[in-house]
C-alpha cells in the first residue's frame, strides 16, 4: 500500500471485474422510483446520462422512493449555499450513502477521483511524504510512515491523527480529499498538524518536504546477530506476479545464507502491513509449511467453505522463524501469521493484530468509479473467523517502546532476534 492510501478499504485479494451496469444497481435502488418525472433541474439529465435508460434490478420492496426527490427538492429550495448543490456531488454522495448504510467499512464506493487515487496507492510509486493513512471514526490516522521517508524524518508516527493540512482542518473531509492535499510535487513542502493519542493527545506541527516515493513491498535488511530480517510492507505490487518475483529473490537469498551457515534464523516483520493480494500470503506460507497445508478457509455468502492450501514444496522448511506483528498488521498479513502460528512453525511476537477477516471484490464501473464489495469471510486453519474481536494474539506480547525508538532502538525486533538466538 502506498502513501496517503486507503487501508481500511483495501482488499484481501483484488479481482478486477468489468460490470457495465453495476452502478445502476447501486444508484437506482436509492435514486429512482415514483416521482422521477417531477424532477426538472439538471440532476435529471445528469442521472439519465449515467444510467443510459437501464432499469433497477432486485426487490425494492414497498418503498416509495419519491422521498429521495422530496428531500432533494427541499435542499434546492432552502439550503443556504446553492454552490454546494452540485449534481455530481449529490449523485455520488447518494451512492456512497447507499453503500455506507451496510455499516461495513471495507464495502465502499469510490467516485472517479477516489478510484484514481486508490489505484495510485497500489502502484507503490508517486510523489508525496511516504506514509500509510487510514480513515477511522471520521478521522485521518497514520498507519505507518515508510522507512527513510520524508514523513518519518519529520517525526510522523503510527497512530498520529492528522487534524490539519497546511493549516486547513481535515474535519468533514474524505480520506481521498486529505490524500490529494498531502500529495504534491517532489521538493515542495507540506505542513501537518497532528494529535498524538499515546502522549495524551499532545499536538504537534510537522513540516516536511515531499519526495519521489517508491514503496518497497519486500526488503531484505542486514542480518542482526546471525539472524536475517525481512520486512514485508505489503502484499501488493503492480501485479501478483511482480510481488512473487520479488519474494523469490529474497527467499533464495535466505535459503543460501542458511545453508552456508551465515544465518541461524529469520524474522518476518509484518508490522504495519495492511495486506493486499491474498494469494501472495499463500505463496509466502508455501515456503515455510509442508505442501498442501491449509492456510485459510474462505466462507462464501452461501455458507460453503473453500479451502486454500499451499501448493509448492517449501524452500525454507527448516529455518527457525519469528513473525513480528502489531495493531496495523491486517488481512493477508494476519492470514500468514495465523497459519504459521497454528502449525507452530513460527513464534509470533508483538501486539494484537487489526482483525480484518473479510475479502472484497473490486468492481470497476464504466464512469471511472468503483465499488469494493465484501463477498466472503476468511477463517484461520482452526476455522475461527478472523475479526476485530478475534485477531491474531502473539505468542509473546511485546508493546512497542517509543522512548527506545528515539534512541534508535527497536525493542520488538530485539526480542524477536533474541528468541532466535536462543
Amino acid at each position: 500500500m502506498a502513501e496517503e492510501s486507503i487501508v481500511a478499504k483495501k482488499s484481501l485479494f483484488e479481482r478486477k471485474m468489468s460490470v457495465s451496469n453495476v452502478i445502476v444497481a447501486l444508484a437506482l435502488c436509492l435514486l429512482f422510483g415514483i416521482g422521477i418525472g417531477s424532477v426538472t433541474d439538471p440532476l435529471r439529465s445528469y442521472i439519465n446520462e449515467k444510467i443510459e435508460n437501464a432499469a433497477p434490478t432486485g426487490d425494492l420492496g414497498d418503498k416509495n422512493f419519491s422521498l429521495y426527490w422530496e428531500v432533494y427538492n427541499t435542499l434546492r429550495q432552502y439550503y443556504v449555499d446553492p454552490t454546494k448543490l452540485d449534481a455530481d456531488t449529490l449523485f455520488y454522495g447518494s451512492v456512497k450513502g447507499l453503500v455506507e448504510s451496510l455499516g461495513d467499512a471495507p464495502t465502499a464506493f469510490f467516485d472517479p477521483d477516489e478510484t484514481k487515487e486508490y489505484k495510485k496507492s497500489q502502484s507503490g510509486s508517486y510523489s508525496g511524504i511516504g506514509a500509510e493513512l487510514d480513515y477511522v471514526n471520521k478521522m485521518v490516522v497514520v498507519v505507518s510512515p515508510f522507512d527513510g521517508s520524508p514523513a518519518q524524518q519529520a517525526g510522523l508516527e503510527s497512530q498520529d491523527i492528522i487534524v490539519k493540512v497546511n493549516g486547513v482542518s481535515t474535519a468533514s473531509k474524505s480520506l481521498t480529499q486529505v490524500v490529494s492535499e498531502i500529495r504534491g510535487e517532489a521538493g515542495t513542502t507540506v505542513t501537518l498538524d497532528i494529535v498524538r493519542p499515546r502522549e495524551n493527545n499532545k499536538s504537534y506541527t510537522l513540516e516536511m518536504t515531499r519526495g519521489n516515493i517508491s514503496a518497497p513491498s519486500i526488503t531484505m535488511k542486514e542480518t542482526q546477530d546471525g539472524v536475517a530480517i525481512v520486512k514485508v510492507s505489503r502484499f501488493t505490487e503492480a501485479t501478483l506476479a511482480e510481488w512473487v518475483s520479488k519474494w523469490n529473490v529474497v527467499s533464495q537469498d535466505i535459503a543460501r545464507q542458511y545453508e552456508n551457515g551465515n544465518i541461524t534464523g529469520v524474522v518476518i516483520d509484518l508490522r504495519n502491513n495492511p495486506g493486499g493480494y491474498f494469494d501472495a500470503a499463500i505463496v509466502l506460507a508455501g515456503d515455510f509449511l509442508p505442501k498442501e497445508s491449509v492456510v485459510a478457509y474462505q466462507r462464501e455468502k452461501s455458507g460453503q467453505d473453500q479451502i486454500f492450501a499451499t501448493t509448492t514444496t517449501p524452500r525454507l522448511k527448516d529455518i527457525p522463524v519469528v513473525i513480528l506483528v502489531n495493531g496495523s498488521s491486517a488481512s493477508a498479513s494476519e492470514i500468514f501469521a495465523g497459519a504459521l502460528q497454528y502449525y507452530k512453525r513460527a513464534t509470533v511476537v508483538g501486539e494484537k493484530t487489526y482483525g480484518k477477516g473479510t475479502a472484497q471484490v473490486v468492481v470497476d464501473l464504466k464512469d471511472g468509479s468503483s465499488v469494493h464489495v465484501t463477498v466472503s469471510k476468511w477463517l484461520l486453519p482452526d476455522k475461527e473467523w478472523l475479526n476485530p474481536e478475534n485477531p491474531i494474539t502473539p505468542d509473546k506480547e511485546v508493546v512497542y517502546d517509543y522512548d527506545q525508538r528515539a534512541e534508535g532502538k527497536d525493542n520488538q525486533l530485539d526480542e524477536a532476534v533474541g528468541l532466535l538466538k536462543k
